[in-house]
């Protein structure tokens, strides 16, 4: 399935054939490691990968400190 998806690396659009759910890409503005999974209705959910674990949203690492 050919999808579109936004970025988190470099906070552009990219447009790849995604055969499997879930794949591991490289952006090739950036260099950073994507990890994108399929949802319902072809919605990509990608997420910079670091070392095997996906880094952690600006969001996210607030509402960790707070607790």
């Amino acid at each position: 399935m050919q999808v579109r998806f936004t970025c988190p690396a470099c906070k552009g659009t990219h447009i790849i054939d995604m055969p499997e759910t879930t794949i591991h890409m490289t952006c090739s503005l950036t260099g950073k490691h994507l990890k994108m999974t399929l949802g319902l209705g072809g919605e990509v959910k990608a997420k910079i990968v670091t070392d095997g674990e996906p880094e952690s949203s600006p969001a996210e690492s607030s509402e960790s400190e707070e607790a």
